[in-house]
């Protein structure tokens, strides 16, 4: 399995302004916490004037630290909302000492998080499946940063105090990227900070990761502060009846356990029979081997990359080398344009053999590709979709692809989060721990989505293992264990 970026750093570069993600929110399993809910009361606020215009409104903390798990940071900081029909209006203030603030980056700089800077991700129409994000990027000086950030057409006014720092922004609205609000309106919200010589990077309401697609939490519009209980309630009560909150349907949720194995060994072939599922490549079992693990009741599915081109498929020949965006050098494959129909029917093909073999379904992998080259979401999206309306009855697990995952949520059966716990290093040929950040598939999980965890470790790292397994189970996923070449089958269940 290729994973072409880890949800372990900080900050990706490839976050991108109104990039479709995935919709889940920040959310209980009971409904939406009074902690993830923000409100914009309706006052008009002169930017840059008096900061007693803000005296009365709600203050939002934002201390829980990004990473897993998410802790309270030690430098404190808020923030505020306001609207009138002209403007979103938000303050920031946030406590560090003035010698120590960073703020030297100028409007055009790419890697702009290398300031400290207040970030804003919004969402218009949280309830949709596949919900646009705005995402803002300001740092102390009030200097508005172009890259990876939604526009620059708005005021922002910012103040570097002796222990702390403020911004003010002015945001329009009944623009191209903001509609008109009234009362009453709900939107998505995501608010960041990030000081650097602390290396703090805090993000209400929840923490987690900078980009994962479901540490939102939900912003209410109203005239006047308003109790958060009835906010919270009737925030749940929506996303209920909308398609980012209605159950989903999985063929896998009975299953208890799973592995993976890409060897040809008889014997770890055998192995598969003590499990729920299996993930193969398509020539480690013959026929006779899929008939004994179909009669012992095990889904057994074939694997199937179609974001990337392998070195070894036997379809190479006939890909045309205008599909080909790049090269993953830890693999030796190829980044494909997943757009281009000829690449469609090239997995279409493949899908239609995997069947006719006796296959019950397919493991998709290599959909990350849209991290690095965002062009070919759609077409990503699309191939998963045209494989579940040809196969209404097969069992499809995806690998990953979170930023595609609510689009394509639908038409599987499970995603499985590789290197959650543990991961193998590339660059220095070891295996360590990692704290993957279960807010990417968590919300999904809630509504009926299994989620399989992968992790990788020698078979002697039986303290790792044991971790993978726990910090799975702790989650309700579903764990699995082995080496990176997956030709192994541990026989571990901590």
């Amino acid at each position: 399995m290729n994973s072409t970026v880890s949800s372990a750093t900080k900050r990706s570069a490839m976050t991108l302004a109104l990039t479709l993600l995935t919709a889940g929110l920040a959310q209980s399993t009971t409904g939406v916490p009074e902690t993830s809910i923000a409100q914009a009361v309706q006052r008009t606020i002169n930017v840059g004037g008096d900061l007693k215009q803000w005296d009365g409104l709600p203050q939002y903390k934002v201390i829980l630290s990004n990473g897993v798990p998410s802790v309270p940071v030690n430098s404190g900081g808020y923030y505020s909302l306001a609207y009138d029909d002209q403007n979103l209006y938000v303050l920031g203030v946030f406590d560090q000492p003035k010698d120590t603030v960073k703020a030297v980056l100028k409007t055009d700089a790419g890697e702009w998080w290398n300031d400290d800077v207040m970030e804003l991700f919004i969402r218009t129409q949280p309830f949709v499946n596949a919900p646009a994000e705005a995402h803002f990027a300001v740092n102390p000086a009030g200097t508005r940063f172009k890259a990876y950030t939604a526009t620059t057409d708005y005021k922002s006014v910012g103040r570097i105090e002796d222990n702390r720092w403020i911004l003010e922004l002015a945001i329009p609205l009944n623009t191209a990227t903001f509609p008109a609000v009234k009362a009453g309106d709900i939107w998505a919200l995501k608010v960041g900070r990030e000081h650097q010589k602390a290396a703090e990077f805090p993000i209400w309401p929840v923490g987690g990761d900078f980009n994962s697609p479901n540490n939102y939490g939900y912003l209410a519009f109203t005239e006047k502060p308003a109790a958060v209980s009835a906010l919270a309630a009737a925030v749940t009560e929506k996303l209920g009846k909308s398609p980012a909150g209605s159950p989903l349907k999985s063929r896998l949720s009975d299953i208890g356990s799973y592995s993976v194995y890409y060897g040809k060994q008889a014997a770890d072939v055998e192995k598969l029979l003590n499990y729920d599922l299996a993930i193969v490549q398509p020539g480690t079992v013959n026929a006779a081997q899929l008939g004994m693990l179909h009669d012992n009741g095990t889904h057994i599915i074939a694997y199937m990359t179609i974001g990337e081109l392998d070195r070894n498929n036997a379809a190479a020949p006939g890909v045309d080398p205008s599909w080909i965006l790049g090269e993953n050098k830890n693999w030796g494959s190829k980044f494909i344009d997943a757009s281009q129909p000829g690449w469609q029917k090239v997995v279409a093909d493949e899908a239609a053999k995997l069947k006719e073999q006796g296959f019950d379904g397919f493991f998709l992998d290599t959909l990350d590709t849209a991290d690095l080259y965002p062009q070919v979401a759609p077409g990503l999206v699309k191939i998963v979709q045209d494989l579940r309306a040809a196969y209404p009855d097969a069992v499809i697990v995806q690998n990953r692809g979170f930023a595609l995952l609510n689009q394509t949520a639908p038409s599987i059966d499970a995603v499985m989060f590789e290197n959650f716990s543990s991961m193998y290093s590339f660059d220095k040929k070891t295996y360590g721990s990692v704290n993957g950040d279960p807010s990417f598939v968590e919300a999904l999980s809630k509504r009926g989505l299994k989620v399989l965890t992968m992790d990788y470790a020698l078979p002697g790292q039986q303290d790792l293992i044991t971790r993978d397994y726990q910090r799975a189970r702790s989650y309700g996923f579903v764990p699995y264990v082995s080496t990176i070449g997956l030709d192994q089958i541990y026989e571990a269940n901590p």
